[in-house]
C-alpha cells in the first residue's frame, strides 16, 4: 500500500508549532510585565506605610514632649507624675513604631500564608464578608428615598 504525503499538513505542523510557541512568548512576556507591575506597586504601598509609620512616630514623640511641658508647671502633683508616665508610654510607643520594618512584617505575613493557606483564604473570606456587611448596612441606615418628585 502506497502513503501519500501531503506538503500542507507538513507545513500546517510547522506553523501550528510557531504560533503555540509565539503565544508562550507573549504569555511568559505578559506574566512578566505582570509580575514587575505587582512587584512595583507593593514597594510604593510599603515606602507608603512607612512614610505613614514614620509620621505617626514623630507625631507621639511631639504629643510625648507637649504633655512633659505642660506637666512640668504642676510639678509635684498627681497629675504631673500621670502626665510624665503618659509621656514616657508614648516616647516608647513611638521608638516601637521607628524600628518597624515594614518589608520583614510583609515578609513574615507571606511567609505564613504559604504555610497556612486555608486559614488565610479563610479569614481573608470572613474579614470581607463582615466588611460587606458592615458597609451595606450603613448604606442601608441613610434612609434615603426618591418620591419621584423634584425638589424645586
Amino acid at each position: 500500500m502506497a502513503t501519500t504525503h501531503d506538503p500542507l499538513a507538513a507545513s500546517n505542523s510547522g506553523s501550528v508549532s510557531n504560533t503555540a510557541n509565539a503565544v508562550k512568548d507573549r504569555i511568559s512576556d505578559a506574566a512578566s510585565q505582570l509580575k514587575n507591575t505587582a512587584s512595583q506597586y507593593g514597594s510604593t504601598a510599603v515606602d507608603q506605610i512607612d512614610s505613614g509609620v514614620r509620621g505617626a512616630a514623630g507625631a507621639l514623640h511631639s504629643t510625648a514632649d507637649k504633655l512633659r511641658s505642660q506637666a512640668g508647671s504642676a510639678q509635684g502633683s498627681k497629675v504631673a507624675d500621670m502626665a510624665h508616665t503618659a509621656a514616657s508610654k508614648l516616647d516608647s510607643t513611638a521608638q516601637a513604631l521607628q524600628e518597624f520594618d515594614t518589608r520583614q512584617a510583609f515578609s513574615q505575613l507571606e511567609s505564613w500564608t504559604r504555610q497556612n493557606p486555608g486559614i488565610a483564604i479563610g479569614g481573608a473570606l470572613a474579614i470581607g464578608f463582615f466588611l460587606g456587611m458592615t458597609l451595606r448596612s450603613s448604606d442601608s441606615n441613610r434612609n434615603v428615598s426618591y418620591s419621584g418628585k423634584y425638589d424645586y
